[in-house]
């Protein structure tokens, strides 16, 4: 099995460029955020200045390509090289090769993919770039087939009714994990970092998609006032282990806590549109910060071997106001202590400045 560059055989090239993006950090996030997290963060690339990354954007449709069901795995059909964004890279063994599954063909309409994103944050870093193609490039009422696992969650779920009652001619279909699909032509999209904590979005995107979710979910436009405390509950990685303190003192300011779950989406979208201030430990569920209005102040909790860019990277691109909070350092599952008393004194710094009419999304 070997592997090739996908753009290299592509019918038509709509876009393909790499470019240095920097994050425009403050003094105060590069020291307590950025340099810290230079030993979390997945980054592709090293090479980069601290603070910025390398963007690759490649949106292209290839002739005769063949997808693997269980992984999403892209191979060409005429010699089953695995393709991605570069070649030279060695392929992974552990995708089934194609003629191993069912043959599956979709037709001649142009098809594109999700799978392999079943986790929260990951599934936005596909559909963010998959909503920018549309925005931009794709005719509006053309045919557009999207593949997604057939065990998709109910999030997704929701969200791809969403985009096929906003786009129409784009439909989704379930693909099982042991069918290869046969695709005639296949929307190549692939928008990524270097630094793979950092998702492909815009302020005007993100707004795009909150609107269309709430659109979908019958939600009035936001209006703000609220004040979240988002709790990992009982989340066995990252767990804050005197968060009845901290929710205690955070509740005396006018907190209220809100716990996710994967049949509450809509909630979701709703709670973090409408509030002014969201305090969270790190975790996925703050990718709904692609839902808060500019303006909204984010206080993201860490524990001190934990740092991570990823939402501060997010708050930066979106116009929100980011405020990391260090605790102690974490065990193996990373479960931490925070300073209740730091904790205290933060909320009231953000409670000061807090802004009562944040410019709606």
């Amino acid at each position: 099995m070997t592997s090739a560059a996908a753009t290299e055989t592509a019918l038509q090239i709509i876009e393909k460029e790499r470019t240095l993006e920097s994050g425009a950090f403050t003094p105060l996030q590069m020291e307590q955020v950025v340099l810290p997290a230079l030993a979390n963060d997945k980054i592709r690339n090293t090479q980069a200045p601290a603070g910025s990354t390398y963007f690759t954007r490649q949106i292209a449709i290839l002739p005769d390509c063949a997808i693997v069901g269980h992984v999403g795995a892209l191979t060409r059909r005429s010699d089953g090289a695995l393709l991605g964004s570069g070649a030279g890279r060695p392929p992974n063994w552990n995708y089934a090769k194609p003629k191993r599954l069912k043959p599956r063909h979709l037709g001649a309409n142009l098809v594109t993919s999700l799978l392999g994103a079943q986790q929260y944050y990951h599934f936005f870093e596909k559909l963010l770039p998959l909503l920018s193609y549309l925005d931009r490039h794709h005719n509006p009422g053309s045919p557009l087939t999207v593949l997604v696992s057939a065990k998709t969650p109910a999030f997704q779920q929701s969200i791809c009714k969403a985009v096929e009652a906003a786009y129409p001619g784009v439909t989704f279909v379930s693909l099982e994990t042991d069918e290869c699909g046969e695709i005639e032509r296949y929307l190549w999209i692939h928008d990524q970092a270097d630094n793979v904590e950092w998702l492909p979005v815009t302020a005007k995107a993100a707004g795009r998609l909150s609107a269309l979710l709430r659109a979908h979910y019958g939600q009035s436009k936001p209006e703000g006032r609220d004040l979240l405390f988002f709790s990992r509950g009982n989340a066995p990685l990252r767990r804050l282990t005197n968060e009845n303190a901290i929710e205690a003192i955070a509740a005396q300011r006018g907190f209220k806590r809100f716990e996710a779950v994967g049949s509450d989406h809509a909630e979701q979208v709703s709670r973090f549109a409408n509030a002014d201030v969201i305090v969270a430990v790190h975790g996925a569920g703050l990718t709904n910060l692609l839902f808060a209005r500019p303006g909204t102040i984010v206080i993201e909790i860490f524990p001190e071997d934990f740092v991570k860019t990823t939402y501060l990277w997010l708050s930066n691109r979106l116009n929100l106001r980011h405020f990391p909070l260090v605790g102690s350092r974490g065990n193996y599952d990373q479960a931490f202590h925070l300073d209740p008393s730091l904790f205290a004194a933060k909320l009231d710094e953000a409670l000061s400045i807090r802004q009562d009419a944040p410019t709606a999304a």
